[in-house]
């Protein structure tokens, strides 16, 4: 109930114009807050977390069967982390699989493999098979951490 509450509050809420709060603390902290509802589902993810997810991640994009709509997630990592995701996507794009660099964004936001597995809908064994993929397409050493090599 409360759920649907704030779906419908978003809904009936008076559109706000984009350059009015690119930049504003309220819209930091609000992809800060959906962040960390990936997250919590990422970490507990029961049947009724993920369907929360899903609903909370189809408001106002198509999530094509996904746990959340990756769009927003690579908006929230651009605004939040620097244009990470844009960046990443311009030098890389051509290179990795969409499954990598959905990888690399939940890695820049602090996910852990486990959680990585549970929003990208693969088993951890297969994450960090792509983590070594990743690797080896972008020339990262084995000891070095991926999201460092790339921020540096």
């Amino acid at each position: 109930e409360a759920l649907q509450k704030m779906v419908n509050e978003y809904r009936s809420a008076p559109a706000t114009r984009e350059s009015e709060i690119a930049d504003s603390s309220a819209l930091r902290s609000a992809m800060l807050k959906q962040l960390g509802i990936i997250k919590m589902v990422a970490e507990t993810p029961t049947e009724q977390n993920r369907e929360m997810l899903r609903k909370i991640s189809s408001i106002d994009g198509k999530i094509d069967g996904e746990l959340v709509d990756w769009g927003n997630v690579f908006g929230m990592i651009d605004n939040l982390y620097s244009g990470f995701y844009g960046k990443l996507h311009s030098k890389y794009g051509d290179i990795l699989s969409p499954k990598e660099e959905q990888i690399i964004v939940l890695m820049v936001a602090g996910f852990s493999t486990k959680e990585i597995s549970v929003i990208t809908g693969q088993t951890t064994s297969t994450v960090y098979v792509r983590k070594s993929s990743i690797r080896k397409k972008l020339g990262v050493p084995e000891k070095e951490d991926i999201v460092r090599f790339l921020q540096s």
